[in-house]
């Protein structure tokens, strides 16, 4: 656990992908631990986010209770504190495999405050990138607001439940397209590193 606060702390780039995810979450690393700091630092916009130091976001089981391995499309919110997320000018097309992906938060002022200070880093969309609006399978585990992933307020750690390293080439894709290769995601991140 402090290792993992340590190397977060270091500033060196973190991408952790569904299990990665939840374990990014859980050690407090992603929606918690960081908004204490940042509040008394005196950003004003952190004061709604101070009580997810308490750890106010989780994953927990699918809405529809079980596991769930389907292909999704992602919007990348490309104004996200990750900055290198605005490089991404395409959804992105890609698998997810989970029966623990559903993004809770405690209340709507976490939901709302994560929505301000641009830590939706993805959300869930249909083919065209309109919202999934909580409408299953476009939305394939009832995350809050169609959220797939997130990143911290540093920008340096992002966490989503998809998997966009099941689609680097298009043979990997069912339709066999190469478009909405998951492969934009890490070219951004290697070349923010």
């Amino acid at each position: 656990h402090d290792q993992i606060h340590a190397f977060v702390d270091s500033g060196k780039p973190v991408l952790g992908i569904c299990n990665g995810f939840q374990v990014l979450v859980k050690a407090g690393v992603l929606g918690g631990g960081e908004a204490e700091a940042e509040a008394e630092a005196g950003d004003p916009r952190w004061a709604q986010l101070v009580a997810i130091s308490e750890r106010r976001v989780t994953l927990t089981e699918n809405a529809n209770g079980h596991f769930e391995c389907r292909w999704v499309h992602l919007q990348v919110n490309r104004a996200a504190q990750a900055s290198f997320l605005a490089d991404i000018d395409d959804l992105i097309f890609c698998p997810i495999a989970h029966g623990e992906g559903n993004f809770r938060v405690k209340d709507e002022a976490t939901l709302a405050g994560l929505d301000a200070l641009n830590l939706i880093a993805f959300r869930y969309v249909d083919t065209y990138g309109d919202r999934a609006r909580g409408v299953y399978p476009l939305n394939p585990n009832g995350s809050v607001a169609d959220i797939a992933g997130i990143c911290n307020r540093r920008g340096n750690v992002v966490g989503l439940m998809p998997h966009p390293e099941d689609h680097i080439v298009a043979l990997q894709n069912p339709l066999r397209q190469d478009a909405r290769l998951g492969l934009a995601l890490f070219e951004a991140f290697v070349n923010a590193a």
